[in-house]
């Protein structure tokens, strides 16, 4: 394992949730929680689990439990970094904060098999409920787009369900059918992972349109 992934660590954003593996000598419990901040080479910090993430989190969380992090890198295509280490001890003033024993080394995964590149493009996404919310396409690949969705409360049910992303006025405008397979909320509203049913020839022309060339994409992704 290359020492270089520990740089890795540095891309996390304080606020960013963070899957949380607590190792028992017969099970495991997983829990989501925020990553606070971390101090190089001395430890990580993590927000401790709220009662209605992990009831009775005390027992499952003793100094010394062993833990694996696990948390999402946005950017390179879309990474997973994970490490097991020690909980080294627990804050309780002015907050209950979980201190965890800084990693020697950090394991990568890749996430997207697809390159996206970055767009600005205003569009609609229109749900299987007949519900149409305006947004921002943020990237875009050969299999779908990043979809973001400001001033909406609900998100827990986007997960998994089907859609049209309009892209266009009324005059001239592509409609493409999906399904929305990520949803990951941030200060404003959601950022959703939509799946296209369209072919790579149909996307490209789609980019071409809005003068993002695919040519950008690695040779892999355009064949």
């Amino acid at each position: 394992m290359k020492r270089t992934n520990i740089d890795k660590l540095h891309q996390l954003t304080p606020g960013s949730m963070v899957d949380l593996e607590i190792l028992t000598p017969t099970s495991s419990k997983r829990v989501k929680t925020e990553f606070v901040g971390l101090l190089e080479n001395q430890f990580i910090i993590l927000n401790y689990p709220s009662t209605a993430r992990l009831a009775k989190a005390a027992d499952y969380l003793p100094d010394g439990a062993t833990v694996v992090v696990r948390a999402l890198i946005e950017g390179d295509g879309g990474q997973i970094i994970a490490f097991r280490q020690l909980l080294l001890t627990i804050s309780f003033r002015p907050s209950r904060l979980l201190f965890i024993a800084y990693p020697k080394q950090v394991q990568l995964f890749s996430l997207r098999s697809q390159t996206r590149v970055p767009t600005l493009l205003p569009a609609k996404l229109k749900l299987s409920n007949g519900l149409e919310l305006t947004g921002l396409i943020k990237d875009i690949s050969l299999t779908g787009v990043m979809f973001e969705i400001s001033n909406i409360d609900k998100i827990d049910n986007l997960k998994d369900m089907k859609c049209s992303v309009i892209i266009g006025n009324n005059k001239k405008a592509n409609n493409f059918e999906g399904a929305i397979r990520s949803v990951k909320p941030y200060s404003l509203g959601a950022r959703c992972g939509i799946k296209l049913s369209a072919n790579k020839d149909q996307m490209k022309n789609l980019m071409r349109e809005y003068f993002i060339e695919p040519s950008v994409l690695p040779s892999e992704t355009r064949k």
